[in-house]
């Protein structure tokens, strides 16, 4: 749900939306143990089991913590917005930093998409790991900040126009002040 608090944007993801991959998790995880436990398969299961519980464990750990902590997705305000979705949230951003906002679709899911005019200083500030799977995945999508519809309580349509309108709010000179001011 969108919560609307003066000029402050709080989206949240809904609880299914949040649950669903912790389970996902858990479930494929479970089946990694089970792999190494029962050492069915003999020594390719062993390997893929192990394989599984090294890759599904932390991330499904990640995952159980973001369900029960249940924090906002995204919080719009005057000023810019903070991006804390899952898995590559991009933190805080300032409207003055924004170029462009869309709606994409990749591999069958719709994206938000953030273009920012200076990328190389808003890489330059996220830890090493979110900078090497953005270079990773750069060829295959367009724009700096990716929201997935999945954790929005709102479609991406009303996002975007939602998110333009507080872009376009921002980049107007403050009343009685700045480069219109008469003396």
């Amino acid at each position: 749900m969108a919560i609307q608090s003066g000029d402050r944007i709080v989206i949240e993801t809904p609880a299914g939306r949040r649950w669903r991959p912790a389970a996902q998790g858990i479930v494929v995880t479970v089946l990694s143990a089970a792999l190494v436990v029962a050492g069915s398969g003999g020594d390719v299961g062993l390997v893929i089991g192990l394989v599984g519980l090294v890759l599904s464990g932390p991330f499904t750990l990640a995952l159980l913590v973001r369900a029960i902590r249940n924090k906002p997705a995204l919080i719009l305000d005057a000023d810019g917005f903070t991006d804390q979705t899952p898995p590559l949230g991009a933190g805080f951003v300032r409207w003055k930093e924004v170029q462009q906002i869309e709606e994409r679709l990749f591999r069958k899911r719709v994206y938000v998409t953030v273009t920012l005019t200076d990328r190389a200083a808003f890489r330059a500030r996220l830890p090493a790991w979110h900078r090497l799977i953005l270079r990773l995945n750069g060829p295959m999508t367009a724009g700096d900040v990716l929201i997935p519809d999945n954790v929005l309580s709102m479609s991406p349509a009303a996002l975007v126009k939602t998110m333009r309108r507080l872009h376009r709010a921002a980049q107007r000179p403050a009343p009685g002040g700045g480069a219109n001011r008469r003396a």
